[in-house]
């Protein structure tokens, strides 16, 4: 990659002038750069160039970098533009001047339990968004939560991770592109990462935050990743009332984790247990941005010249229409200021001298690069030492009527300043007769008082436009304009835009998911699971979710939604079937989802094919898909007439009949005894209850 002094002054993508390095890394080196199309600040990115040459890392990096810049979420840094440049990719997101959270550690400054819990859970919330729209962040770390000049804290790098992980480059050290002292148990394990990655990785963020310390820190990169397998967060007494929250979301074991909204809620009450919460000691980046000018080419490169080993000046910039300082501050280093000359006076030099003596010094300390520098540090110094710009002339052999015209000319200068500021101050009191109606402060109040106090104040109040905001309830005026404190003149118009209230989530589907899952899916869109009494269903099996009310998509913030669990199919009742046909009784069966076993049996009081009995008996609760034993009638039973009823004595003979079930009639002389033949003859099969004729001698 280029070294830092070759990109600044660059134009990438043809609009964006770097101007000053902020960061860099392995991968990538970040700059504050100038929209020239825009004439706005921002952030460029330029990633390694050795990644132009990985396909699978171009194409997820512009899936990724398209998905990222979709986002939009007040907790999300906004990314406006991706593209390639000379074979190395690069992203442009919005400048924030607060530092990151990481420049704030790194300064020596912790913060309070109270002061964790409020970032965290606005992490948290840019977070649960970005989950939503499935996109995760993968590498959530200090020095990707970034703050603006009013302290809100914003995640940046969406999408980034997840591309770098498709490249086949690598740490110097061999390690993974990535941050192993936050990474989570499941990244060391190779198992699936999801949302609640991020919630580890943000938890071991905020611990660091108010201890100082990184949990599971090892001697190398694989001691640290090891020991979080299976461990359980370090107790720690400065998290106070922050550490159960904490432990939840560091929970090895992912599926036991809190998401991301759940975190954030849980968060926001201890932050608000703990207020007031104090101002943030923010590691400020000041970058100052020249105006456009006209007659230049926006696209066109400013060289840089060299500035003196030890100085306090980086760079003397020098151009065709303006020159220009780079002022590094020696106790940030990261803060950089670079400002037209015309407005030097403005100026925070960080060294202690006045702006004059800075910006002579300026000029003197910078070695004569080329003849155009030379002549815009001469420039400069005439133009901020009258003195000096008239020892100039006399030098070039100009005569001493000369230097006595400039001095008049100079005492006509003072004394037109001097009209020029009474005419000033006498505009100033007019205007402050005139303009003497204080606008109040209005942001965070409801519409109704901030109307009555508009009112109160001689002005007039006027709604510009309602749009959702998570911060502020229904009703609530989000911003204002004029500013708050601002003189104004009676019946100016004050322009408000009023909260909507959070923006309405579509109910997530939970169909067919278990209990636990159908809270979890809900909570994360900021709903209430509320159970009803389960239901049956011959579609849904048990324990899962039957149906939901409000339906699937209905758009609802806050709100309950009523979750309906299945107990599976409901219990069959045996029907009465004795008697009937057997192929009755198999469709009845059938048609209540049982499953019928026929059983064949002998019956002397049904007919063939009639139902002798069923087993579970009628009117019994049986489970669907049951079997049912259905006993049917293959007509009566039969016997076979015994051989020794020959030449038996009739009483005998008869008796040996009767007990197999025949019915005996004789027939023979009436002084017969004996039995001599049957019909049916002996060895014969008949039916039960069959008559048998005896012939009898």
């Amino acid at each position: 990659m280029s070294s830092i002094a070759e990109q600044v002054g660059r134009v990438v993508g043809g609009r964006y002038r770097l101007l000053a390095a902020v960061g860099s890394g392995a991968s990538a080196q970040v700059f504050a750069a100038e929209d020239t199309r825009l004439a706005r600040r921002v952030a460029v990115k330029l990633l390694h160039p050795g990644l132009a040459g990985e396909a699978r890392f171009l194409r997820k990096f512009e899936a990724e970098a398209r998905l990222a810049a979709s986002l939009n979420h007040r907790n999300v840094l906004h990314v406006y533009d991706w593209g390639d440049e000379s074979g190395a990719p690069y992203l442009v997101f919005e400048f924030l001047g607060g530092g990151s959270l990481r420049g704030m550690l790194d300064d020596g400054h912790l913060l309070t339990p109270g002061q964790a819990a409020a970032l965290g859970a606005e992490a948290a919330r840019g977070l649960a968004y970005a989950h939503r729209r499935g996109l995760v962040h993968r590498d959530v770390k200090p020095a990707n939560l970034l703050f603006d000049e009013d302290g809100r804290l914003l995640v940046a790098d969406f999408g980034l991770a997840q591309a770098l992980a498709e490249a086949a480059l690598t740490e110097p050290l061999g390690t993974v592109l990535g941050t192993v002292r936050y990474a989570s148990p499941e990244q060391v394990e190779g198992r699936r990462v999801d949302d609640r990655t991020d919630v580890y990785s943000l938890a071991l963020t905020l611990y660091e935050a108010v201890t100082g310390r990184v949990p599971f820190l090892g001697d190398t990169p694989a001691a640290t990743l090891i020991s979080r397998v299976g461990a359980v967060l370090p107790r720690a007494p400065e998290l106070g009332p922050l550490a159960p929250v904490l432990a939840q979301a560091a929970i090895s074991e992912p599926l036991a984790r809190l998401d991301a909204a759940a975190l954030a809620s849980e968060l926001e009450e201890v932050a608000a247990e703990l207020a007031p919460i104090a101002p943030l000691p923010l590691a400020r980046l000041t970058v100052a941005f020249r105006p456009p000018v006209a007659d230049r080419d926006p696209t066109g490169r400013i060289e840089l010249g060299d500035a003196a080993p030890g100085s306090s000046l980086s760079a003397l910039v020098a151009s065709t229409d303006a020159a220009y300082l780079t002022a590094v501050s020696p106790g940030l280093g990261r803060e950089l200021m670079a400002e037209p000359v015309d407005w030097l006076e403005e100026l925070p030099w960080p060294d202690g001298r006045s702006k004059v003596d800075g910006a002579r010094a300026a000029t003197t300390e910078a070695p004569a690069a080329s003849a155009a520098q030379a002549g815009s540090a001469a420039t400069l110094a005439g133009r901020f030492d009258p003195a000096a710009a008239g020892s100039s002339v006399h030098e070039r052999g100009g005569p001493p009527r000369r230097r006595r015209g400039r001095t008049a000319a100079k005492w006509g200068s003072v004394a037109l300043a001097v009209l020029l500021v009474i005419a000033g101050v006498g505009v100033g009191i007019a205007r402050f007769a005139v303009y003497d109606h204080v606008v109040p402060k209005l942001v965070g109040t409801q519409l109704a008082r901030a109307a009555k106090a508009v009112q109160s104040s001689g002005l007039r109040l006027v709604v510009t436009s309602r749009r959702y905001d998570l911060a502020l309830g229904s009703g609530a005026v989000i911003s204002q304009s004029p500013r708050p404190s601002t003189r104004e003149a009676a019946g100016t118009r004050v322009d408000v835009v009023v909260s909507r209230g959070a923006p309405p989530v579509p109910v997530p589907d939970v169909a067919n998911l278990t209990a636990a899952d159908a809270r979890s899916a809900l909570r994360a869109d900021h709903l209430r699971a509320v159970f009803a009494p389960p239901s049956y269903s011959e579609t849904v099996r048990a324990g899962l979710v039957l149906n939901a009310a409000p339906a699937s998509g209905t758009a609802l913030w806050g709100s309950d939604v009523t979750v309906v669990i299945s107990k599976g199919p409901a219990p069959r009742k045996i029907p009465p079937l004795v008697g009937s046909a057997l192929a009755s009784a198999e469709s009845a069966l059938q048609a209540l989802r049982l499953v019928p076993v026929p059983t064949p049996v002998h019956s002397l009081q049904y007919g063939i094919d009639q139902v002798t009995s069923i087993s579970p008996v009628a009117g019994h609760l049986v489970k669907r898909g049951s079997d049912v034993i259905v006993d049917y009638s293959i007509g009566p039973p039969m016997v076979t007439i015994p051989s020794s009823i020959y030449f038996d004595s009739i009483s005998a003979a008869t008796q040996v009949l009767e007990q197999l079930g025949l019915h005996v009639r004789t027939f023979g002389p009436p002084f017969a005894t004996n039995v001599y033949t049957s019909s049916p003859a002996p060895g014969r099969t008949v039916e039960v209850g069959s008559t048998v004729l005896l012939y009898t001698i």
